[in-house]
């Protein structure tokens, strides 16, 4: 096998290798069997109709030739045509073609050798050769091989049967062998292009469905400054209306909390507020932002998922806890919308304890009870699960619209929601149940739903039973709740901060955090500023190391930082928040790592696990 610069075949027979090749044969056949029809009539006409000239020029062989023609050549041709309109032709059409071929070749090479002061018939050699070549769809590594094998039997037939003279047959070889050459040149470069064009197109084909996965990694959408979503390539079976549906969706999954954010921003900064009124102001904006976070990341978890980048990470979990936990959660919500909402706990707690990923439980059960929420605006809720078998079975059942029948076997795909004429249906991304089948796909489990429009919605799913270790809860929480102080300052109670970041909002939030904590504030915008700033200062006490910045990057930056001084306190942070970012950080030499938005609570605690000092 040769490989070229688009495409790894055989240079002799331009064969690509294994299920290409017949990828590529089921094509040519496909492209060829019109062509091949028609050329193939024409030729069995044409060849007919020299009987004409038989007749005329050379009356002595017409006998012969009459019978090479209508009882041998024109009968083998008219059964392979009839045969191209089987279903079996496909399997063996070169062969058959190339035996046709083969046997025109023949026919003429036995007249010519008979009559060989009769330029027509070398017209008809000629005729075979092109049609051979090019006309009649047959591949060159055939087509070379029925052009020779004609070639071989005039020449065995001139020398041995027919006596022709020599000098004759060096001018007729030469030729027939240039017309050959031609023929093979043409017909090669033809099938390589044609072989060049198929592989060009598998490859288009696989890079179109590689940017139809992109298109479906949404990540960028999210981008405030961006006034266009990103038009995805949705596979061919998607309709338009669902893209159009996601996209409409998107934006105003956007646009409503950033409207909240930036509107009640402008009413503190511009008008006069009581006390009242300003913290109204600000829970709003709170609010939205949290909408606008939580769109993020089931973008961000459905980009992970698709990536193939989501980790199981089983531990013990209470699943009593974890039904209490949301149950708590959802409450408000409920009651503010005057839905009941209970839980069914069928197993005592001693019993409840299940080896399974803990947060990805969470986050399916969240997700069921915010979608029965949205949809439910009277009636009922009631979450819980129920021993069967291996497994557990959990249900989140409501009274609220209920799915009709024709969309229930779409709602888990990507961006797909029940009623898309809903004014419902467009408070969210069509994420939520996606996100939840595909945890449950990787923790070994099964989803369903029943359902009837008007009626409510019943969502159920299974987790295997494998039982885990009790938890004491209160000890769990008071092992969490505890630092180990790693670096004590000598009850200092200030510190010295190096803020490494190229974003100022991010930079003054920080400053604003730390400030009542900390003794200096230095400031870095890049990699090397960071560096700089350290060797000028050996005695500063923490770092926050934003990781993507102009010039060097902060991974970079917390290397060549740890090479002078091993002590130092460095915590990454960044915007990104992708699966992998926590572990190249660490394994980089930062202590510890913060994903943005920044939270004042988080920022505190952290400090605090590495520092003796009081945030009181």
């Amino acid at each position: 096998m040769t490989k070229g610069q688009d495409m790894i075949y055989n240079r002799v027979t331009l064969a690509f290798p294994d299920r290409d090749e017949i990828l590529f044969k089921e094509t040519y056949f496909a492209d060829s069997l019109k062509q091949f029809r028609l050329s193939f009539a024409f030729v069995i006409a044409l060849y007919g109709a020299f009987a004409f000239l038989d007749t005329q020029i050379i009356p002595e062989y017409a006998q012969l030739f009459h019978f090479i023609r209508f009882f041998f050549v024109i009968p083998l041709l008219v059964i392979v045509l009839i045969l191209s309109f089987t279903k079996s032709f496909k399997n063996s059409w070169q062969f058959l073609v190339l035996l046709s071929t083969v046997a025109g070749g023949s026919g003429i090479a036995i007249m010519t050798m008979l009559a060989p002061e009769n330029y027509t018939y070398y017209a008809g050699m000629m005729l075979v050769f092109s049609a051979g070549y090019f006309f009649i769809r047959l591949r060159f590594f055939y087509a070379t091989i029925a052009g020779w094998l004609i070639l071989l039997i005039y020449n065995a037939g001139a020398y041995f049967y027919a006596d022709t003279p020599a000098w004759l047959l060096i001018t007729n070889n030469f030729f027939f062998i240039s017309a050959n050459l031609i023929g093979m040149f043409a017909a090669y470069n033809i099938e390589y292009y044609a072989r060049r064009n198929f592989s060009l197109n598998q490859k288009l084909d696989a890079e179109k469905l590689h940017v139809e996965e992109i298109n479906r990694n949404l990540e960028e959408i999210v981008n405030e400054r961006t006034k266009e979503l990103v038009k995805a390539k949705e596979k061919a079976q998607e309709s338009d209306r669902l893209k159009t549906a996601f996209l409409a969706n998107m934006s105003h999954e956007i646009r409503t909390p950033m409207n909240g954010i930036l509107g009640f921003a402008q009413l503190i900064k511009h008008v006069r507020l009581n006390d009242d009124e300003r913290n109204e102001y600000i829970e709003i904006i709170e609010n939205s932002g949290a909408r606008m976070l939580n769109i993020i990341n089931d973008i961000m978890d459905i980009s992970k998922i698709e990536a193939g980048l989501i980790v199981c990470r089983r531990s013990n979990t209470n699943v009593n806890e974890q039904i209490k936990d949301i149950h708590s959660f959802f409450s408000p919500e409920t009651k503010e919308k005057g839905i009941s909402f209970s839980f069914v706990n069928s197993l005592p707690d001693d019993e409840a304890g299940i080896i399974t990923d803990s947060e990805k439980l969470y986050a399916i059960l969240a997700n069921l009870v915010k979608n029965a929420i949205k949809f439910c605006d009277e009636g009922s809720i009631v979450l819980g699960y129920k021993k069967k078998g291996d497994n557990l079975e959990f249900f989140v059942t409501d009274t609220g619209i209920g799915i009709p029948l024709d969309r229930q076997a779409a709602i888990f795909e990507r961006f797909v929601q029940a009623d898309l004429e809903d004014r419902r249906a467009a408070q969210g991304a069509g994420l939520g149940l996606s996100i939840a089948k595909a945890y449950i796909d990787i923790l070994g489990g099964a989803i369903w739903l029943e359902s009837a429009e008007g009626a409510g919605t019943s969502f159920y799913f299974t987790l295997p039973y494998i039982k885990g270790k009790i938890c004491d809860k209160k000890i769990k929480e008071a092992q969490n709740s505890s630092f180990k102080i790693q670096k004590p300052l000598n009850q200092r109670k200030k510190i010295k901060v190096l803020i490494a970041e190229d974003d100022e909002v991010s930079e003054q939030l920080l400053k604003i955090i730390l400030h009542d904590w900390c003794s200096q504030i230095l400031i870095a915008g890049t990699g090397k500023e960071a560096i700089e700033a350290f060797s000028q200062q050996p005695d500063i006490d923490l770092i926050f190391m934003d990781l993507q910045m102009p010039e060097m990057n902060g991974l970079e930056a917390t290397r060549q930082i740890r090479m002078m001084n091993k002590e130092v306190i460095i915590i990454a942070q960044t915007a990104f928040g992708l699966s992998g970012d926590r572990e190249k950080a660490l394994a980089a030499g930062c202590n510890d790592y913060i994903s943005k938005p920044l939270k004042n609570d988080e920022v505190i605690t952290l400090v605090a696990k590495y520092f003796n000092v009081s945030f009181a």
